[in-house]
């Protein structure tokens, strides 16, 4: 018996047994609490208990008689049965916890990311529900790796712009990177070289995205550990926005 098909069984709330004698009844199609206790390995002892239980899950069908016999349920019809419930529960829990954010506290304009994940998944979600366009400005394109599927998906729907230090532009997983111009490169350099509050020798800014002009967020690392700023300000975001199309004239529109 393949442990494979039993342990991804395991991850949907069957216990070892319930796996393991529901994946000999597949295997059989049709069989008696003997013939499934003997291929399964579940004990003599269990194998009645399990296969009710089964039963009662809508994982198997039983038919009376003498002997009784247990029919496996289409494991298609079984998971996307499983499957729609699993996703409705989602789409309530995710409602539910929304209202409870709102209900909760106003939103603030300024908040920090502090480990990888949160700060790819921000990013994915700040991509996921553009509306107009997305601004993205990066040194390399590392950055870019984990966000590659939702940028090919935005850009179908809307204006995606990416900026780089490099020279010359290049194409990056299907993704047009652009030069960016001297202007620009120079305003990011006196923020992180010149200016007296902005300078931070321990900070790297990795990636830096305004979308629609609404929210932005800047990400990086201080010391090697990764760490991002939400600013979620409409009139500052507009603003920084703005000012790039202005030293990118040939670039965004």
């Amino acid at each position: 018996m393949s442990e494979k098909r039993v342990e991804n069984l395991k991850k949907y709330g069957l216990t070892e047994y319930e796996a393991k004698a529901y994946v000999a009844l597949v295997g059989l199609g049709r069989g008696t609490a003997r013939e499934t206790c003997e291929i399964s390995g579940v004990p003599q002892g269990r194998i009645y208990t399990v296969l009710n239980t089964l039963a009662n899950r809508g994982f198997v069908s039983i038919e009376v008689g003498t002997p009784t016999y247990y029919l496996a349920e289409n494991p298609v019809d079984v998971f996307v049965a499983i499957k729609d419930d699993y996703c409705s529960s989602i789409d309530g829990m995710i409602e539910d916890l929304r209202k409870l954010h709102y209900e909760a506290k106003p939103p603030i304009p300024f908040w920090s990311i502090h480990s990888e994940q949160g700060i790819i998944n921000r990013e994915k979600s700040l991509i996921r529900y553009a509306e107009h366009d997305i601004i993205i400005i990066i040194k390399d394109p590392q950055p870019l790796r984990p966000l590659i599927r939702n940028l090919k998906a935005a850009k179908k729907q809307v204006k995606l712009t990416i900026l780089s230090h490099v020279r010359e532009g290049f194409t990056y997983e299907g993704l047009r990177v652009k030069e960016m111009s001297s202007d620009l490169a120079g305003l990011f350099r006196e923020m992180e070289e010149l200016g007296p509050v902005m300078k931070d020798k321990n900070w790297n800014t990795e990636l830096f995205m305004i979308v629609d002009g609404m929210t932005a967020i800047t990400a990086g690392a201080r010391s090697g550990r990764k760490g991002a700023m939400v600013i979620k300000m409409p009139p500052a975001c507009f603003m920084m926005k703005t000012l790039i199309k202005m030293l990118e004239p040939e670039v965004i529109q």
